[in-house]
């Protein structure tokens, strides 16, 4: 019932939304050239260069994309693993060199945000100042965090106090100037104030709710969504090169003679440290993640915080202006009640942001680190290997 109530309200906003998509779609099949120039506009606009060629194939548009970022699905650039050859894994191998090698500061800054330091760390480990295949995952995961960010920030920080303000200080307004010649009947003086900021109360919890159920969550949603089925994707093919790599160091000596023992000695090694780094790669863009996802629940929570103090703010300028000009007890109190019931329900909810974002992301459904199993992986790689070891001297021996 409650969800029909919000369809019936929003249905005017979604029918505008799609005149104006439909708008756009017209637009672009005009020209194509004036198309790409206004994608690349707004890639411009919401992440610099990084995004631009997924922008191109599906620009944001409609009422959303006009309040609140909008991101797309990013591109792969992880290789598929049909496509691993022994040449990556040396690369691959070379990466984890640099990895192991890596000094990691025992003292770190000071800064005030630990998360910093932490990212800092992390993108040291997967490479990122030499260009690694995980610098767009680190590019990527931070633009997102950025874009929540400030989608959350409009909507808990702004909208709160902006209605507020406007609805709050429309009735001040009214009340002391009396309503309009055709509507002077029905709001007599004695009872005007009480009847414009509860009016103002209403319209501002209305539009508050409009814009946080519709716009920004479906929004939201999208940018988490899409944020989600990249990291599943990425995750996914790291998983799967892992097995593939997991196989060829077990298996290499197969296809080797014994006048091959360099060749041997560097394949085995080399698919040996690609499927160490695999692994390794999942449990440090996990920590990118979670990194990200800190900053963004407390930020979340700050914003909250932020909104509700800037409009307790705004009603005390208020409260001060009205005192100032004479009113009386009686319409500072109605004032202040409405404004009560405006902030405490508003806040109840803005509340579910956090709740509302990290439901759209279905991390059980990751390849995370804790499923690939390192460390059956080196336990069966080096039994085995000494296995074979034992099994071929013994058999010497004999002969």
């Amino acid at each position: 019932m409650f969800g029909r109530i919000i369809n019936i309200l929003i249905m005017p906003f979604r029918a505008v939304g799609k005149l104006l998509k439909r708008g756009i779609k017209d637009t672009r099949a005009a020209g194509r050239t004036t198309a790409n120039a206004g994608s690349a506009i707004i890639a411009s606009a919401a992440g610099g260069d990084l995004l631009e060629e997924e922008y191109l194939e599906e620009p944001p548009s409609g009422i959303e994309a006009a309040l609140f970022k909008q991101l797309p699905r990013p591109r792969l650039t992880e290789k598929a693993a049909s496509e691993l050859t022994l040449e990556q894994a040396a690369g691959y191998a070379n990466d984890a060199k640099s990895f192991y090698r890596f000094g990691f500061p025992i003292f770190a800054r000071g800064d005030f945000f630990y998360e910093e330091v932490e990212q800092d760390y992390l993108n040291a480990a997967l490479g990122f100042d030499r260009n690694s295949i995980d610098k767009r995952f680190l590019e990527v995961t931070t633009l997102f965090r950025k874009t929540l960010n400030d989608n959350t920030r409009s909507m808990l920080l702004y909208w709160p106090t902006l209605m507020f303000a406007l609805f709050f200080g429309a009735a001040y307004m009214l009340q002391r100037s009396g309503a309009p010649a055709p509507f002077a009947a029905l709001f007599k003086p004695a009872s005007n104030a009480s009847v414009w900021f509860a009016l103002a109360a209403f319209a501002g919890l209305v539009v508050a709710f409009l814009v946080y159920s519709w716009p920004y969550k479906v929004v939201q949603q999208r940018n988490l969504l899409n944020l989600d089925n990249y990291i599943t994707s990425k995750f996914a093919r790291i998983n799967n090169n892992f097995q593939v790599a997991k196989r060829r160091a077990l298996n290499v000596e197969r296809d080797k003679r014994m006048g091959q023992r360099e060749e041997l000695k560097d394949e085995a090694g080399s698919w040996t440290l690609a499927y160490h780094w695999f692994a390794m790669r999942l449990f440090l863009c996990e920590l990118v993640l979670r990194n990200k996802f800190y900053q963004m629940r407390r930020n979340t929570t700050l914003y909250w915080v932020g909104g509700t103090v800037f409009t307790v703010v705004a009603f005390g300028a208020l409260g001060a202006l009205m005192a100032l000009e004479g009113a009386s007890l009686q319409s500072l109190g109605v004032m202040g009640a409405a404004a009560l019931v405006y902030l405490t329900l508003t806040a109840a909810i803005l509340r579910g942001a956090t709740s509302m974002m990290f439901r759209v992301v279905e991390s059980n459904e990751w390849s995370r680190f804790y499923i690939a199993d390192l460390d059956a992986t080196i336990r069966d790689h080096v039994g085995e290997d000494k296995l074979q070891i034992v099994t071929f001297r013994d058999r010497n021996r004999m002969e």
